[in-house]
């Protein structure tokens, strides 16, 4: 009897161990941000759940992109608890259709890491026309000579399909300046836009400029401008 008694005992132990464990639930693998204008934000969220029998512990919650941020949540759950994770999409740059993912890492031995899918639909207003910038909604200007002026154009089309007014503009720093060819753009219309740098010092460096329209969804757009200060020969 004996022996019949201890695998019993394991027997026992053994299924314990095996039903003891966290188990990570989902409510939504798939975050859908529906549309948006290019340099909007949005936030979504998704609720993990711990439905197993053991504490999950959550090791990391991380988004695969710096357009994308990630509120954290507590680092466990106890069985039968669930937590909010508050996500923020940045379309700055971006345009159609997008899909970033968010990783998650826990305790969960079935399922030790879970991606879940952010998608969002962008749209814009004023859309920079290919060839005048070269990435996004970033303008690069290359090789610009330390104290001498550097202009080069961009243009943005009224893809809107309503006529757009142009209320103002905004450059934040004294290094850099706009000349606008109008104020008022019919649909299809293209505004053109001479950037000017007049760089101070040598390395790289980051600007920021602004269109004020009165279009509703869209009256604030943000480009941004990159440059490389070098010395004179």
């Amino acid at each position: 009897m004996r022996p019949t008694y201890l695998i019993f005992i394991m027997t026992f132990f053994m299924t314990g161990i095996t039903f003891s464990q966290p188990k990570l639930s989902i409510d939504n693998p798939e975050v859908n941000l529906g549309s948006m204008y290019g340099g909007e934000k949005k936030k979504g969220k998704i609720i993990l759940k711990n439905i197993g029998n053991d504490t999950l512990r959550i090791f990391s919650v991380q988004p695969g992109c710096g357009c994308t941020t990630v509120k954290q949540l507590k680092g466990f759950l106890l069985p039968g608890q669930s937590g909010d994770v508050e996500l923020e999409f940045n379309s700055f740059g971006y345009r159609g259709k997008v899909e970033k993912q968010v990783f998650i890492n826990t305790n969960d031995p079935t399922s030790q890491f879970v991606t879940v899918k952010l998608i969002a639909k962008v749209y814009e207003v004023l859309q920079p026309i290919k060839g005048t910038i070269r990435e996004g909604s970033t303008l690069f200007i290359d090789n610009t000579i330390i104290g001498k002026p550097t202009t080069q154009t961009v243009e943005l089309k009224n893809v809107s399909g309503v006529p757009i007014v142009i209320k103002g503009d905004s450059v934040p720093s004294s290094t850099m300046a706009l000349t606008l060819n109008k104020r008022s753009l019919r649909p299809n219309d293209t505004l053109s836009i001479q950037v000017t740098v007049q760089p101070q010092k040598v390395g790289s460096a980051k600007e920021l400029f602004y269109i004020f329209t009165n279009h509703k969804s869209r009256p604030i757009v943000e480009i941004q401008v990159r440059y490389l200060g070098i010395k004179e020969n």
